[in-house]
């Protein structure tokens, strides 16, 4: 499965109607940074995630992605977003915060196969003494999928059994995430993981704010 344009929920259920009724997915939504406060952003893919589901009759889990590494404040904890989930009926089963992906990033630097593809990486690293989106959203995708333990980085929330590598990988973004979506599957089609490029399903909805295009 490749990342797609699809803003419509009617074009997103007849989408993951794709996925194969034995595969368990792991579905990610409500991504938020720790230094802002919940907004239309968050609730948009959220409600967009509620009408899709009650369609779905396949194994899937929900899981939280909180940017704790690019914030350079903090008005968020863990606990504040699950709690705002929890009293809006769309819990979270398993949560990780992106600054523990670090190590995982830099792993998988060092199996990026295109010489040139890993010097710009190498250099942008070098120049902003950070790494970037599209580097740490990838090695987050291996984790769920087990190419990267997830041990210490993926939680399980209250009542959740620990979290278990997924088969496939659907993401309920803003579309302003599509550039870093395409740069994640550039460097996953150029390391040894390139067949798990095609688990993973990218599904996008409409928003106002262009955050994400900066981030690389």
């Amino acid at each position: 499965m490749k990342p797609q344009d699809i803003v419509s929920t009617e074009s997103a259920v007849q989408e993951v109607k794709k996925v194969p009724a034995a595969d368990k997915l792991s579905v990610e939504f409500f991504h938020i940074y720790t230094n802002e406060l919940i907004n239309g952003r968050h609730t948009r893919g959220l409600e967009y995630l509620k009408t899709i589901e009650k369609t779905w009759k396949f194994a899937y889990e929900r899981i939280l992605l909180i940017d704790n590494y690019n914030p350079p404040d903090h008005n968020l904890t863990a606990e504040d977003v699950l709690s705002y989930l929890e009293s809006h009926g769309m819990q979270a089963d398993h949560w990780a915060y992106e600054g523990d992906l670090v190590v995982h990033a830099q792993q998988l630097l060092e199996l990026i196969t295109s010489p040139k593809l890993k010097r710009s990486y190498e250099n942008y690293i070098k120049k902003n003494n950070k790494y970037p989106c599209s580097l740490l959203t990838a090695a987050w995708y291996l984790t769920r999928l087990g190419r990267f333990p997830h041990k210490d980085i993926i939680h399980a929330t209250h009542g959740s059994p620990p979290y278990q590598v997924a088969d496939r990988l659907l993401n309920i973004l803003p579309e302003d995430y599509k550039a870093v979506e395409n740069r994640t599957r550039r460097i996953i089609l150029r390391t040894e993981f390139a067949e798990d490029a095609d688990k993973i399903q990218d599904l996008f909805y409409p928003t106002d704010s262009n955050q994400a295009l900066d981030l690389f």
